[in-house]
């Protein structure tokens, strides 16, 4: 049987009605020796399919009876759950290569990146498409940005313009307004080093203007 790629279903855990139920199928139409111990019997096959599939657990009942085994006798719990392993098989490896896929396509921060398109397989394709276009929407509304706060960031459009020169103009500009408030706080003990930066700014404000 294909294996039904993607199926949640496939991967459902047994309950142990499912169980009982699989072993009453094989015991009522396979020949197998009498246990002395029924329950002991029960006890060994649900250690064997612990976390075992419903689906994985039908369809090794259905090849059981089919054949699938070398002989034509109740399987033993071990010989049952090597029997779902197989039928299961194809499943899991195909999980595995989509969560690989998940991994190898994501960015360090878990923003997926765009996966590549599938190719022979209609259904995959259209999941495919369906995923970018998300990934597509997402983008764009990220792009689009957040409003900018006008309090916060008034001259937003004014810096984009801006030069490298205005920018160390507006720099001493503000050194300047600093000095001079801190002049004004401090005049009766002025400090050298402030004077000696106040008159470097002015020197490289006026060489920055010559060069305009």
């Amino acid at each position: 049987m294909e294996p039904n790629l993607g199926s949640d279903h496939v991967f459902r855990p047994a309950t142990r009605a499912d169980r009982v139920d699989a072993l009453r199928v094989l015991a009522n139409a396979l020949p197998g020796r009498q246990p002395v111990d029924m329950e002991l019997m029960l006890a060994a096959f649900e250690v064997a399919l612990e976390n075992c599939s419903r689906w994985g657990l039908s369809q090794a009942t259905r090849e059981i009876l089919q054949g699938s085994l070398p002989h034509g006798f109740m399987p033993s719990p071990p010989e049952l759950r090597r029997e779902v392993d197989r039928v299961m098989a194809p499943h899991l490896a195909a999980r595995r290569r989509e969560a690989e896929e998940r991994r190898r396509y994501t960015w360090e921060d878990d923003k997926p990146r765009a996966l590549p398109a599938p190719k022979g397989n209609p259904e995959a394709v259209a999941r495919w498409r369906v995923r970018r276009a998300a990934q597509q929407a997402e983008a764009a509304v990220k792009s689009a940005g957040a409003p900018v706060d006008q309090a916060l960031f008034a001259d937003r459009e004014a810096r984009k313009t801006r030069t490298a020169a205005d920018a160390v103009a507006d720099f001493l500009s503000r050194q300047d307004r600093r000095q001079i408030s801190s002049s004004a706080e401090n005049v009766s003990d002025p400090d050298p080093e402030s004077t000696d930066a106040t008159k470097a700014g002015s020197r490289l404000r006026r060489s920055l203007k010559a060069k305009q």
